[in-house]
Protein backbone atom coordinates (compact mmCIF):
# COMPACT_ATOMS: atom_id res chain seq x y z
CA UNK A 1 0.00 0.00 0.00
CA UNK A 2 1.58 3.24 -0.65
CA UNK A 3 1.89 5.83 1.54
CA UNK A 4 0.39 9.45 0.94
CA UNK A 5 1.42 11.90 3.10
CA UNK A 6 -1.16 13.94 4.75
CA UNK A 7 -1.65 18.05 3.75
CA UNK A 8 -1.97 19.28 7.70
CA UNK A 9 -4.11 22.35 8.08
CA UNK A 10 -3.12 24.18 11.08
CA UNK A 11 -6.13 25.75 13.13
CA UNK A 12 -6.57 27.17 16.78
CA UNK A 13 -9.85 27.29 18.46
CA UNK A 14 -12.25 29.15 16.91
CA UNK A 15 -10.89 30.16 13.08
CA UNK A 16 -13.48 28.61 11.23
CA UNK A 17 -11.84 25.15 10.54
CA UNK A 18 -15.41 23.11 9.61
CA UNK A 19 -16.94 26.13 7.96
CA UNK A 20 -14.82 29.19 6.77
CA UNK A 21 -15.93 29.53 4.16
CA UNK A 22 -15.64 33.26 3.74
CA UNK A 23 -12.13 33.85 5.37
CA UNK A 24 -8.85 32.38 5.09
CA UNK A 25 -8.93 31.89 1.61
CA UNK A 26 -11.80 29.33 1.67
CA UNK A 27 -9.24 27.43 3.89
CA UNK A 28 -11.95 25.90 6.35
CA UNK A 29 -13.72 22.35 5.16
CA UNK A 30 -16.46 23.39 3.84
CA UNK A 31 -14.23 26.45 1.92
CA UNK A 32 -11.87 23.14 1.13
CA UNK A 33 -14.84 20.95 -0.37
CA UNK A 34 -16.38 24.10 -2.78
CA UNK A 35 -12.53 24.17 -4.37
CA UNK A 36 -12.63 20.23 -4.80
CA UNK A 37 -15.90 20.10 -6.54
CA UNK A 38 -14.45 22.12 -9.51
CA UNK A 39 -12.55 18.84 -10.50
CA UNK A 40 -13.86 16.07 -8.72
CA UNK A 41 -17.37 14.15 -7.91
CA UNK A 42 -19.14 14.91 -4.58
CA UNK A 43 -19.02 10.69 -4.92
CA UNK A 44 -15.59 10.49 -4.61
CA UNK A 45 -15.14 13.42 -1.68
CA UNK A 46 -15.21 11.72 1.59
CA UNK A 47 -15.22 14.27 4.97
CA UNK A 48 -15.20 12.29 7.86
CA UNK A 49 -15.25 13.57 11.88
CA UNK A 50 -15.42 11.64 15.19
CA UNK A 51 -18.75 12.12 16.18
CA UNK A 52 -22.25 12.33 14.87
CA UNK A 53 -23.02 15.89 15.93
CA UNK A 54 -19.42 17.20 14.24
CA UNK A 55 -20.35 14.89 10.86
CA UNK A 56 -23.88 16.02 10.54
CA UNK A 57 -23.38 20.14 11.39
CA UNK A 58 -20.89 19.57 8.17
CA UNK A 59 -23.36 17.57 6.03
CA UNK A 60 -25.66 20.07 6.72
CA UNK A 61 -23.15 23.25 5.79
CA UNK A 62 -22.19 20.98 2.40
CA UNK A 63 -25.47 20.13 1.10
CA UNK A 64 -26.36 23.88 1.97
CA UNK A 65 -23.95 24.72 -1.04
CA UNK A 66 -25.91 26.31 -3.72
CA UNK A 67 -23.90 24.21 -6.54
CA UNK A 68 -24.95 20.81 -4.61
CA UNK A 69 -28.02 21.85 -5.05
CA UNK A 70 -28.10 22.14 -8.63
CA UNK A 71 -27.21 19.03 -8.50
CA UNK A 72 -29.65 17.85 -6.14
CA UNK A 73 -27.54 16.42 -3.57
CA UNK A 74 -29.86 15.91 0.07
CA UNK A 75 -28.26 15.50 3.83
CA UNK A 76 -29.71 11.44 3.05
CA UNK A 77 -28.02 11.39 0.04
CA UNK A 78 -24.44 12.41 1.53
CA UNK A 79 -24.73 10.45 4.85
CA UNK A 80 -22.09 7.91 3.48
CA UNK A 81 -19.46 10.48 2.49
CA UNK A 82 -19.59 12.68 5.30
CA UNK A 83 -20.16 11.01 8.42
CA UNK A 84 -18.07 9.43 11.15
CA UNK A 85 -14.48 7.16 10.71
CA UNK A 86 -16.37 4.67 11.75
CA UNK A 87 -19.48 4.59 10.21
CA UNK A 88 -17.87 4.95 6.62
CA UNK A 89 -15.61 1.63 7.53
CA UNK A 90 -19.26 -0.17 8.46
CA UNK A 91 -20.63 1.35 5.75
CA UNK A 92 -18.16 0.40 2.84
CA UNK A 93 -18.03 -3.24 4.50
CA UNK A 94 -21.16 -4.78 3.24
CA UNK A 95 -20.41 -7.62 2.50
CA UNK A 96 -20.07 -8.34 6.34
CA UNK A 97 -22.66 -6.50 7.73
CA UNK A 98 -22.69 -6.50 11.87
CA UNK A 99 -25.38 -5.12 14.07
CA UNK A 100 -24.05 -2.72 16.89
CA UNK A 101 -23.42 -4.68 20.09
CA UNK A 102 -26.27 -2.92 22.29
CA UNK A 103 -27.33 -3.13 25.73
CA UNK A 104 -29.66 -6.21 25.06
CA UNK A 105 -27.03 -7.88 24.51
CA UNK A 106 -24.90 -6.96 27.33
CA UNK A 107 -27.79 -8.23 29.37
CA UNK A 108 -27.67 -11.80 27.87
CA UNK A 109 -23.66 -11.68 28.86
CA UNK A 110 -24.20 -10.86 32.36
CA UNK A 111 -26.60 -13.81 32.23
CA UNK A 112 -23.86 -15.96 30.77
CA UNK A 113 -21.20 -14.35 33.62
CA UNK A 114 -22.64 -12.07 36.23
CA UNK A 115 -19.12 -10.38 36.31
CA UNK A 116 -20.03 -8.44 33.61
CA UNK A 117 -22.80 -6.57 35.61
CA UNK A 118 -19.97 -5.73 37.77
CA UNK A 119 -19.82 -2.21 36.33
CA UNK A 120 -23.95 -1.13 35.97
CA UNK A 121 -23.90 0.93 33.32
CA UNK A 122 -26.60 1.18 30.58
CA UNK A 123 -24.31 2.54 27.69
CA UNK A 124 -22.00 -0.43 26.59
CA UNK A 125 -20.00 1.95 24.87
CA UNK A 126 -18.83 3.42 28.59
CA UNK A 127 -19.01 0.03 30.13
CA UNK A 128 -15.40 -0.34 31.98
CA UNK A 129 -15.03 -3.67 30.18
CA UNK A 130 -15.91 -2.88 27.08
CA UNK A 131 -13.81 0.90 27.43
CA UNK A 132 -10.80 -1.23 28.66
CA UNK A 133 -10.82 -2.92 25.38
CA UNK A 134 -11.34 0.05 23.48
CA UNK A 135 -8.30 1.91 24.87
CA UNK A 136 -6.20 -1.02 24.85
CA UNK A 137 -6.72 -1.34 21.07
CA UNK A 138 -6.55 2.44 20.56
CA UNK A 139 -3.21 2.40 21.54
CA UNK A 140 -2.16 -0.61 19.21
CA UNK A 141 -1.11 -2.59 22.67
CA UNK A 142 -2.25 -5.74 23.77
CA UNK A 143 -4.27 -6.36 27.41
CA UNK A 144 -1.48 -7.04 28.92
CA UNK A 145 1.03 -4.01 27.33
CA UNK A 146 -1.63 -1.84 28.71
CA UNK A 147 -2.96 -3.24 32.06
CA UNK A 148 0.78 -2.31 33.47
CA UNK A 149 0.60 1.03 31.29
CA UNK A 150 -2.86 2.21 31.86
CA UNK A 151 -4.92 4.10 35.05
CA UNK A 152 -6.39 1.24 35.86
CA UNK A 153 -8.67 3.70 38.68
CA UNK A 154 -10.31 4.11 34.97
CA UNK A 155 -12.05 0.87 34.64
CA UNK A 156 -13.31 0.53 38.52
CA UNK A 157 -14.57 -1.97 39.51
CA UNK A 158 -12.86 -4.03 37.12
CA UNK A 159 -9.29 -2.76 38.36
CA UNK A 160 -9.82 -5.01 41.21
CA UNK A 161 -9.75 -7.86 39.05
CA UNK A 162 -6.79 -10.10 37.82
CA UNK A 163 -5.81 -9.48 34.05
CA UNK A 164 -6.43 -12.81 33.56
CA UNK A 165 -9.84 -12.73 34.47
CA UNK A 166 -10.31 -9.81 32.45
CA UNK A 167 -8.89 -11.26 29.17
CA UNK A 168 -11.10 -14.15 29.52
CA UNK A 169 -14.52 -11.85 29.90
CA UNK A 170 -13.65 -10.14 26.80
CA UNK A 171 -12.79 -13.07 25.16
CA UNK A 172 -16.37 -14.25 26.00
CA UNK A 173 -17.28 -11.32 24.49
CA UNK A 174 -15.81 -11.79 21.50
CA UNK A 175 -16.90 -15.01 21.43
CA UNK A 176 -20.63 -13.61 21.59
CA UNK A 177 -20.54 -11.22 19.02
CA UNK A 178 -18.87 -13.69 16.18
CA UNK A 179 -22.06 -16.80 17.08
CA UNK A 180 -24.56 -14.54 17.17
CA UNK A 181 -27.00 -14.05 14.28
CA UNK A 182 -26.02 -11.47 12.78
CA UNK A 183 -23.28 -10.93 13.70
CA UNK A 184 -22.14 -8.19 16.20
CA UNK A 185 -19.65 -5.41 16.30
CA UNK A 186 -18.56 -2.13 18.47
CA UNK A 187 -16.67 0.94 17.35
CA UNK A 188 -13.02 -0.57 17.79
CA UNK A 189 -14.62 -3.84 15.47
CA UNK A 190 -15.13 -1.43 12.68
CA UNK A 191 -12.01 -0.02 12.38
CA UNK A 192 -10.17 -3.66 12.83
CA UNK A 193 -12.28 -5.31 10.11
CA UNK A 194 -11.73 -1.97 7.74
CA UNK A 195 -7.94 -2.66 8.34
CA UNK A 196 -7.84 -6.46 7.64
CA UNK A 197 -5.13 -6.73 4.37
CA UNK A 198 -7.63 -8.21 2.70
CA UNK A 199 -10.08 -5.11 2.22
CA UNK A 200 -9.39 -3.34 -0.99
CA UNK A 201 -8.25 0.45 -0.38
CA UNK A 202 -11.60 2.77 -1.45
CA UNK A 203 -11.57 4.50 -4.93
CA UNK A 204 -12.09 7.86 -3.23
CA UNK A 205 -10.60 10.96 -5.06
CA UNK A 206 -10.34 13.23 -2.12
CA UNK A 207 -9.95 12.94 1.95
CA UNK A 208 -10.55 15.37 4.90
CA UNK A 209 -10.46 14.13 8.04
CA UNK A 210 -12.08 16.78 11.00
CA UNK A 211 -10.30 16.91 14.21
CA UNK A 212 -7.40 14.92 13.09
CA UNK A 213 -5.87 14.73 16.61
CA UNK A 214 -8.60 12.84 18.17
CA UNK A 215 -7.82 10.19 16.01
CA UNK A 216 -6.08 6.88 17.96
CA UNK A 217 -3.71 4.16 16.06
CA UNK A 218 -5.96 2.04 14.27
CA UNK A 219 -7.96 4.79 13.34
CA UNK A 220 -5.07 6.68 11.51
CA UNK A 221 -4.11 3.00 10.14
CA UNK A 222 -7.41 3.67 8.47
CA UNK A 223 -7.55 6.91 7.47
CA UNK A 224 -4.01 6.23 5.73
CA UNK A 225 -5.68 3.16 4.21
CA UNK A 226 -8.68 5.35 2.59
CA UNK A 227 -6.04 8.00 1.19
CA UNK A 228 -4.36 5.59 -0.73
CA UNK A 229 -6.17 6.60 -3.91
CA UNK A 230 -6.80 9.77 -3.72
CA UNK A 231 -5.98 12.15 -6.80
CA UNK A 232 -2.98 14.81 -6.88
CA UNK A 233 -2.25 14.43 -3.21
CA UNK A 234 -5.43 15.70 -2.02
CA UNK A 235 -5.22 14.43 1.67
CA UNK A 236 -6.36 16.67 4.02
CA UNK A 237 -5.76 16.63 8.21
CA UNK A 238 -7.82 19.37 9.40
CA UNK A 239 -6.93 20.18 13.23
CA UNK A 240 -5.04 21.57 15.81
CA UNK A 241 -2.30 19.69 17.65
CA UNK A 242 -2.09 21.82 20.88
CA UNK A 243 -5.80 20.00 21.05
CA UNK A 244 -4.58 16.42 21.51
CA UNK A 245 -6.68 15.66 24.48
CA UNK A 246 -7.36 11.91 24.17
CA UNK A 247 -3.70 10.25 24.74
CA UNK A 248 -5.18 8.03 27.00
CA UNK A 249 -6.99 6.70 24.15
CA UNK A 250 -3.97 6.44 21.58
CA UNK A 251 -4.08 9.69 19.75
CA UNK A 252 -0.66 10.13 18.94
CA UNK A 253 -0.03 14.43 20.41
CA UNK A 254 4.16 13.95 18.96
CA UNK A 255 2.72 12.87 15.57
CA UNK A 256 0.59 15.96 15.32
CA UNK A 257 2.62 18.27 16.69
CA UNK A 258 5.47 17.12 13.98
CA UNK A 259 2.53 18.34 11.13
CA UNK A 260 1.83 20.81 12.55
CA UNK A 261 5.63 22.52 13.41
CA UNK A 262 5.48 22.48 9.04
CA UNK A 263 1.85 23.15 8.24
CA UNK A 264 0.21 23.07 4.80
CA UNK A 265 -1.39 25.48 5.80
CA UNK A 266 -2.18 27.46 8.56
CA UNK A 267 -5.23 29.30 9.54
CA UNK A 268 -4.88 32.84 11.55
CA UNK A 269 -7.86 34.55 11.80
CA UNK A 270 -9.57 34.10 15.04
CA UNK A 271 -13.45 33.97 14.90
CA UNK A 272 -14.31 33.27 18.79
CA UNK A 273 -12.04 34.41 21.43
CA UNK A 274 -11.33 37.77 22.63
CA UNK A 275 -8.38 39.42 23.24
CA UNK A 276 -8.04 37.93 26.98
CA UNK A 277 -8.57 34.62 26.47
CA UNK A 278 -6.63 34.38 22.84
CA UNK A 279 -3.79 36.27 25.58
CA UNK A 280 -3.95 33.91 28.15
CA UNK A 281 -3.98 30.45 25.83
CA UNK A 282 -0.76 32.03 23.35
CA UNK A 283 0.94 32.19 27.46
CA UNK A 284 -0.52 28.66 28.54
CA UNK A 285 0.62 26.57 25.27
CA UNK A 286 3.62 28.62 24.40
CA UNK A 287 6.38 26.14 25.90
CA UNK A 288 4.72 23.61 23.27
CA UNK A 289 5.14 26.27 20.65
CA UNK A 290 8.82 26.42 21.68
CA UNK A 291 9.78 22.73 22.44
CA UNK A 292 8.18 21.99 18.44
CA UNK A 293 8.97 25.13 17.27
CA UNK A 294 5.41 25.77 15.81
CA UNK A 295 4.05 29.02 16.92
CA UNK A 296 0.93 29.92 15.56
CA UNK A 297 -0.26 33.52 14.44
CA UNK A 298 -4.17 33.00 15.51
CA UNK A 299 -5.55 36.72 16.07
CA UNK A 300 -8.28 38.06 18.49
CA UNK A 301 -11.64 37.60 17.20
CA UNK A 302 -13.44 40.70 16.16
CA UNK A 303 -17.25 41.94 16.69
CA UNK A 304 -19.68 41.06 13.82
CA UNK A 305 -23.25 41.35 13.55
CA UNK A 306 -24.23 38.19 15.25
CA UNK A 307 -22.59 39.57 18.33
CA UNK A 308 -25.62 41.88 19.27
CA UNK A 309 -23.04 43.85 20.75
CA UNK A 310 -19.68 45.95 20.56
CA UNK A 311 -18.61 48.02 17.00
CA UNK A 312 -18.34 45.48 14.39
CA UNK A 313 -14.64 45.19 13.34
CA UNK A 314 -13.34 46.19 16.45
CA UNK A 315 -11.71 43.51 18.30
CA UNK A 316 -13.06 41.40 21.15
CA UNK A 317 -11.40 42.81 24.41
CA UNK A 318 -12.71 40.41 26.99
CA UNK A 319 -12.02 40.56 30.84
CA UNK A 320 -9.81 38.63 33.06
CA UNK A 321 -11.44 37.59 36.42
CA UNK A 322 -10.36 35.19 39.54
CA UNK A 323 -11.63 33.06 42.08
CA UNK A 324 -9.85 31.60 44.85
CA UNK A 325 -13.44 29.87 45.85
CA UNK A 326 -16.77 30.04 44.80
CA UNK A 327 -17.31 32.22 48.33
CA UNK A 328 -17.77 36.29 48.63
CA UNK A 329 -15.29 38.27 45.94
CA UNK A 330 -15.90 41.03 43.98
CA UNK A 331 -15.04 38.85 40.97
CA UNK A 332 -17.82 36.53 41.96
CA UNK A 333 -20.39 39.18 42.14
CA UNK A 334 -19.29 40.04 38.63
CA UNK A 335 -19.94 36.50 37.77
CA UNK A 336 -23.27 36.45 39.70
CA UNK A 337 -24.46 39.61 38.38
CA UNK A 338 -23.64 38.41 34.50
CA UNK A 339 -25.87 35.00 34.46
CA UNK A 340 -29.13 36.65 36.45
CA UNK A 341 -28.75 39.82 33.94
CA UNK A 342 -27.95 38.68 30.85
CA UNK A 343 -28.56 36.10 28.18
CA UNK A 344 -24.87 34.86 27.55
CA UNK A 345 -23.83 31.20 28.41
CA UNK A 346 -21.39 30.20 31.04
CA UNK A 347 -19.18 27.19 31.04
CA UNK A 348 -18.16 25.51 34.23
CA UNK A 349 -15.43 23.42 32.79
CA UNK A 350 -12.75 20.98 34.93
CA UNK A 351 -10.41 18.20 34.84
CA UNK A 352 -12.93 15.73 37.02
CA UNK A 353 -13.57 14.98 40.28
CA UNK A 354 -13.77 17.04 42.83
CA UNK A 355 -13.93 19.90 40.07
CA UNK A 356 -17.64 18.50 39.10
CA UNK A 357 -19.10 18.56 42.74
CA UNK A 358 -17.31 21.79 43.42
CA UNK A 359 -19.54 22.92 40.61
CA UNK A 360 -22.64 21.95 41.06
CA UNK A 361 -22.49 22.56 44.98
CA UNK A 362 -21.98 26.12 43.78
CA UNK A 363 -25.18 26.03 41.05
CA UNK A 364 -27.45 24.56 43.92
CA UNK A 365 -26.55 27.20 46.72
CA UNK A 366 -27.34 29.98 44.14
CA UNK A 367 -30.59 28.60 42.79
CA UNK A 368 -29.00 28.69 39.18
CA UNK A 369 -30.56 26.46 36.81
CA UNK A 370 -27.52 24.20 34.94
CA UNK A 371 -26.95 21.12 32.83
CA UNK A 372 -24.07 18.89 32.24
CA UNK A 373 -22.89 19.17 29.00
CA UNK A 374 -23.89 15.42 28.06
CA UNK A 375 -27.11 15.23 29.78
CA UNK A 376 -30.34 17.66 30.44
CA UNK A 377 -31.14 20.11 32.85
CA UNK A 378 -30.34 19.02 36.67
CA UNK A 379 -34.26 19.88 36.87
CA UNK A 380 -36.73 20.34 34.14
CA UNK A 381 -38.17 23.38 33.26
CA UNK A 382 -41.26 21.77 33.06
CA UNK A 383 -40.69 20.18 36.72
CA UNK A 384 -39.75 23.40 38.13
CA UNK A 385 -42.90 24.88 36.48
CA UNK A 386 -45.13 23.06 38.39
CA UNK A 387 -43.72 24.15 41.68
CA UNK A 388 -44.12 27.73 40.50
CA UNK A 389 -47.17 27.26 39.12
CA UNK A 390 -48.70 25.36 41.49
CA UNK A 391 -50.24 28.02 44.21
CA UNK A 392 -51.92 29.82 41.11
CA UNK A 393 -53.26 27.14 39.88
CA UNK A 394 -55.25 26.57 43.71
CA UNK A 395 -55.75 30.79 43.76
CA UNK A 396 -58.13 29.95 40.68
CA UNK A 397 -56.11 31.10 37.53
CA UNK A 398 -56.67 28.88 34.87
CA UNK A 399 -53.73 26.08 33.59
CA UNK A 400 -53.67 25.09 30.25
CA UNK A 401 -54.55 21.20 29.59
CA UNK A 402 -50.33 20.85 29.03
CA UNK A 403 -49.60 22.10 32.92
CA UNK A 404 -52.22 20.38 34.54
CA UNK A 405 -50.65 17.42 33.14
CA UNK A 406 -47.41 18.10 34.39
CA UNK A 407 -49.09 18.57 37.85
CA UNK A 408 -50.06 15.14 37.65
CA UNK A 409 -46.48 14.11 36.69
CA UNK A 410 -45.18 15.34 39.92
CA UNK A 411 -47.90 15.15 42.50
CA UNK A 412 -48.59 12.11 44.94
CA UNK A 413 -52.05 10.92 46.39
CA UNK A 414 -52.24 13.49 49.14
CA UNK A 415 -53.30 15.49 46.12
CA UNK A 416 -54.54 13.71 43.21
CA UNK A 417 -57.42 10.86 43.22
CA UNK A 418 -56.35 7.68 43.21
CA UNK A 419 -57.37 6.09 39.51
CA UNK A 420 -59.17 2.62 39.31
CA UNK A 421 -57.29 -0.90 38.95
CA UNK A 422 -56.37 -0.37 34.89
CA UNK A 423 -57.32 2.81 34.73
CA UNK A 424 -54.54 5.15 32.54
CA UNK A 425 -55.54 8.93 32.39
CA UNK A 426 -55.47 9.77 29.31
CA UNK A 427 -55.25 13.83 28.65
CA UNK A 428 -55.48 13.39 24.81
CA UNK A 429 -59.17 12.92 25.48
CA UNK A 430 -59.41 16.30 27.45
CA UNK A 431 -60.82 19.45 25.41
CA UNK A 432 -57.83 21.57 24.62
CA UNK A 433 -58.37 24.62 26.92
CA UNK A 434 -57.26 25.84 30.44
CA UNK A 435 -58.77 24.27 33.76
CA UNK A 436 -59.80 26.05 36.99
CA UNK A 437 -58.84 24.19 39.89
CA UNK A 438 -62.41 23.49 40.53
CA UNK A 439 -62.78 22.11 37.13
CA UNK A 440 -60.13 19.56 37.77
CA UNK A 441 -61.80 18.98 41.26
CA UNK A 442 -65.31 17.87 39.57
CA UNK A 443 -63.42 15.83 36.79
CA UNK A 444 -62.14 14.04 39.82
CA UNK A 445 -58.41 14.70 38.78
CA UNK A 446 -57.57 16.12 42.25
CA UNK A 447 -59.11 15.48 45.75
CA UNK A 448 -61.70 18.26 47.32
CA UNK A 449 -59.29 19.55 49.91
CA UNK A 450 -56.79 20.45 47.75
CA UNK A 451 -56.22 23.84 48.09
CA UNK A 452 -55.31 23.15 51.54
CA UNK A 453 -51.97 22.01 49.98
CA UNK A 454 -50.49 25.40 48.90
CA UNK A 455 -46.49 24.13 49.28
CA UNK A 456 -46.22 21.90 46.37
CA UNK A 457 -42.49 20.73 47.94
CA UNK A 458 -45.37 18.47 50.27
CA UNK A 459 -47.58 16.91 47.38
CA UNK A 460 -44.54 15.21 45.53
CA UNK A 461 -44.77 11.93 45.01
CA UNK A 462 -42.03 10.71 47.74
CA UNK A 463 -40.17 8.11 46.08
CA UNK A 464 -40.13 10.92 43.14
CA UNK A 465 -37.74 13.59 45.02
CA UNK A 466 -34.92 14.36 47.24
CA UNK A 467 -34.37 16.35 50.28
CA UNK A 468 -31.51 18.23 48.55
CA UNK A 469 -33.75 18.46 45.02
CA UNK A 470 -36.22 20.17 46.86
CA UNK A 471 -34.09 22.70 48.36
CA UNK A 472 -32.29 23.63 44.91
CA UNK A 473 -35.83 24.08 43.62
CA UNK A 474 -36.79 26.68 46.16
CA UNK A 475 -33.38 28.48 45.91
CA UNK A 476 -34.37 28.36 41.88
CA UNK A 477 -37.62 29.69 42.23
CA UNK A 478 -36.94 32.11 44.88
CA UNK A 479 -35.43 35.69 44.43
CA UNK A 480 -32.65 37.11 43.00
CA UNK A 481 -33.75 34.47 41.00
CA UNK A 482 -36.03 35.46 38.39
CA UNK A 483 -37.03 32.10 36.87
CA UNK A 484 -38.47 32.11 33.50
CA UNK A 485 -40.24 29.52 31.70
CA UNK A 486 -38.98 30.99 28.44
CA UNK A 487 -35.45 31.53 28.97
CA UNK A 488 -32.72 29.12 27.79
CA UNK A 489 -30.21 27.39 30.34
CA UNK A 490 -27.48 29.44 30.40
CA UNK A 491 -24.60 27.24 32.60
CA UNK A 492 -23.06 24.34 31.77
CA UNK A 493 -20.69 22.25 33.32
CA UNK A 494 -18.53 18.91 31.93
CA UNK A 495 -15.07 17.81 32.36
CA UNK A 496 -12.25 19.49 29.59
CA UNK A 497 -12.76 16.40 27.55
CA UNK A 498 -16.52 16.48 26.94
CA UNK A 499 -16.54 19.97 26.18
CA UNK A 500 -13.71 19.96 23.76
CA UNK A 501 -15.35 21.26 20.46
CA UNK A 502 -18.15 23.51 21.88
CA UNK A 503 -18.35 27.09 22.58
CA UNK A 504 -19.81 29.12 25.15
CA UNK A 505 -19.94 33.44 25.76
CA UNK A 506 -17.73 33.21 28.78
CA UNK A 507 -15.41 30.63 30.52
CA UNK A 508 -14.79 28.94 34.45
CA UNK A 509 -11.94 27.38 34.01
CA UNK A 510 -11.33 24.80 37.88
CA UNK A 511 -7.40 24.25 37.74
CA UNK A 512 -7.79 21.39 40.50
CA UNK A 513 -5.96 18.56 39.05
CA UNK A 514 -5.92 15.20 41.41
CA UNK A 515 -4.04 13.56 38.18
CA UNK A 516 -0.93 13.40 37.44
CA UNK A 517 -0.39 14.62 34.12
CA UNK A 518 2.44 14.90 32.44
CA UNK A 519 2.91 18.80 31.83
CA UNK A 520 2.31 19.05 27.86
CA UNK A 521 -0.83 16.97 28.43
CA UNK A 522 -1.71 19.34 31.56
CA UNK A 523 -0.80 22.46 28.76
CA UNK A 524 -3.21 21.28 26.48
CA UNK A 525 -5.60 20.80 28.72
CA UNK A 526 -5.59 24.25 30.07
CA UNK A 527 -5.79 25.54 26.71
CA UNK A 528 -8.77 23.61 25.36
CA UNK A 529 -10.73 24.51 28.63
CA UNK A 530 -10.12 28.79 28.30
CA UNK A 531 -10.58 28.21 24.23
CA UNK A 532 -14.08 28.00 24.54
CA UNK A 533 -15.03 31.16 25.31
CA UNK A 534 -15.64 33.70 23.75
CA UNK A 535 -15.80 37.01 25.67
CA UNK A 536 -14.70 36.40 29.51
CA UNK A 537 -12.65 33.86 31.72
CA UNK A 538 -12.99 33.16 35.27
CA UNK A 539 -9.93 31.32 36.72
CA UNK A 540 -11.33 28.92 39.88
CA UNK A 541 -8.18 28.52 41.96
CA UNK A 542 -7.22 24.71 42.69
CA UNK A 543 -8.78 23.29 45.79
CA UNK A 544 -6.26 23.04 49.10
CA UNK A 545 -4.68 19.66 49.91
CA UNK A 546 -4.88 18.20 46.04
CA UNK A 547 -1.85 16.86 45.06
CA UNK A 548 -1.39 18.41 41.31
CA UNK A 549 0.46 18.42 38.41
CA UNK A 550 2.14 21.70 36.97
CA UNK A 551 -0.98 23.30 34.75
CA UNK A 552 -0.13 26.12 32.67
CA UNK A 553 1.24 29.65 34.01
CA UNK A 554 0.16 32.62 36.34
CA UNK A 555 -2.90 33.98 35.39
CA UNK A 556 -3.59 37.97 35.14
CA UNK A 557 -6.47 39.27 36.69
CA UNK A 558 -8.07 42.34 37.37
Amino acid sequence: MKKIEPRFIAGPPGTGKTHGEDVEENWGIVGLYKDLLKKYSPKKIIILSHTKVAAKQIRKAIVALPIMKEMGFTQKSMEDKICTIHSFCKTYLQVVKKDKFAYADHKKLIEKNRLFGADPSTDVDNHALYKFRSDAKGRGMTYDEYWWSCNRKSYKPYNQYSIKLIKKLLSIYTTYKEDSIPKQCDYTDMIADFNQSGVKEPDIDAVIIDECQDSNVPQTKAIEKMATNVKEGHYYLVGDADQTLFEYAGSDANYFHELAAHPYHELKEGLRCSEAINKLCKRIIEPIWIKWKSHRVWTPAKYTKKHGMGHVGEVIKGRPYYLSNFEGSGHLDILLNKIRNTDQTFLFTYRGRPGDSRCTEFFDRHGLEYAHVKNSAHVSKKELNAHKMWADCLDGKPMSRTQVKHFCEYAGSTVKVKLKKGEVLNFDNWVNKDYTIDELIHKQLFKPDVKQHRDFDLVRRPSDISKEKLLYIKNVLSPPNAFDFDKKIQITHGNIHNVKGLTFDNVIVDETIVNKDPYFTSLRLQYTAYSRGIFDYWTLAKMPGKQYTTMGVKNECL
